[in-house]
């Protein structure tokens, strides 16, 4: 893979991101993420750390003017001194004694320090940094908003490779439904997704799912198991490989020989469904209303509660994609943002609650200024599966 976001656009980020201080009235950040949530610190760095037990933290220090200063763990430390475009590189667990003396060498007056990332802190590290901040007489207060606001409008280079990781996550979800058989258990198909995703240059998102039957689809979430597929079952795959640190956030379900009518119904209700949220949304609606017609499909067709109650947390119906899987936005019946173009989502439909199990149907979206352009194709993958058409 040779698409790169080049070295300047990290720059002209870091500009960016130094003109929204100066407006906020922020006179240095402190920026967190973890191997986990990377996505603060990596969107400045493009540099991702490795967890060695509790060695995978990541702070920046973005000053005014100057250069900027890297905190990793001991053994991370190592890594990013070789592949970072930092190279300015601390010891995290140092940062008490040498915060202050980082902002004393700056060549102007730092009184106060935005942090972002504070949500993933780890409370002996947050200690840490504000005992070192607070001994130099500065104030700290919040300012993910921030980072949130730039990280939420992709350039073309993210978008490739935006692009890029969701036709990787069609090809691993292929080479699973290639496999699917009775007896053939959910550890065994997540697995050959990964192999597809790694032997091709990609990295893990976040866990791979398959799920099976009545018991395991009926959860909003879990982890593959030893079960076994059985006739009649539901079997859905939730793929998200991420290209140099760009994700896709994929899922498609399939129903096994032996299902039933109704199975098949829901199934085909649940990507027409899905087919017709992409297509609703435009530049300039909020996000709750894609919400409020979703809502309304599901209850012109006597669905709703099956819909409803797994669109109560926080990302009812899809949630920002970019450097993390599930990043900001989120969205539900309250999303107040505004869908602009350059804004990339997941687009999540769910129904669970039935005898026979649950369907999940989710492609990732680009936003542009005509509509929602997905980046999978997933009547593709279940067409491919359900003609056994390998070619």
């Amino acid at each position: 893979m040779e698409l790169q976001v080049l070295s300047t656009e990290f720059e002209k980020r870091v500009l960016k991101i130094r003109e929204s201080m100066k407006r906020k009235g922020v006179d240095a950040l402190f920026v967190y993420s973890d191997e986990y949530h990377p996505g603060y610190s990596m969107y400045y760095t493009n540099f991702r750390t490795i967890n060695c037990i509790e060695e995978s933290a990541h702070a920046l220090l973005i000053p005014l003017e100057g250069e900027i200063q890297a905190f990793l763990g001991n053994l991370n430390r190592f890594a990013a001194k070789r592949f970072s475009w930092v190279k300015n590189v601390h010891n995290i667990y140092e940062m008490r004694s040498v915060l202050p003396q980082l902002i004393q060498d700056l060549s102007y007056s730092v009184k106060t320090v935005g942090v972002v990332g504070e949500e993933l802190f780890p409370i002996s590290l947050y200690r840490e940094m504000e005992k070192g901040l607070l001994s130099a007489g500065i104030n700290i207060v919040e300012a993910g908003d921030l980072v949130v606001q730039e990280r939420l409008y992709k350039s073309k280079n993210e978008l490739d490779l935006i692009r890029a990781a969701g036709k990787l996550a069609d090809d691993s979800i292929l080479a699973a439904l290639k496999e699917v058989q009775i007896g053939k258990t959910e550890i065994e198909l997540s697995a050959i997704g990964e192999y597809v995703t790694r032997s091709r240059g990609g990295e893990i998102g976040s866990a791979y799912l398959v799920v099976t039957g009545p018991d395991h689809t009926n959860l909003p979430t879990w982890r593959p198991m030893e079960r076994k597929i059985e006739r009649g079952d539901y079997v859905w795959f939730d793929f998200n490989p991420s290209v140099l640190g760009y994700c896709s956030d994929t899922g498609i379900t399939i129903a096994m020989e032996g299902a039933t009518e109704e199975q098949i119904k829901i199934m085909d209700f649940a990507y027409d469904t899905n087919a017709r949220m992409v297509e609703f949304i435009k530049p300039g609606m909020k996000g709750r209303e894609l919400f409020q017609e979703t809502l309304r499909l599901c209850e012109e067709a006597g669905l709703a509660e099956y819909f409803l109650p797994y669109t109560k947390g926080m990302r009812a119906i899809g949630h920002g994609v970019g450097l993390e899987v599930v990043e900001a936005p989120d969205l539900g019946p309250n999303s107040d943002f505004v869908f602009e173009p350059n804004m990339v989502f997941g687009i999540k439909f769910d129904l669970h609650g039935f005898p026979f199990g649950g369907v999940r149907v989710e492609p990732t979206c680009i936003i542009t200024e005509y509509g929602a352009e997905p980046v999978n194709n997933l009547r593709g993958l279940r067409n491919k599966y359900e003609f056994k058409d390998f070619s």
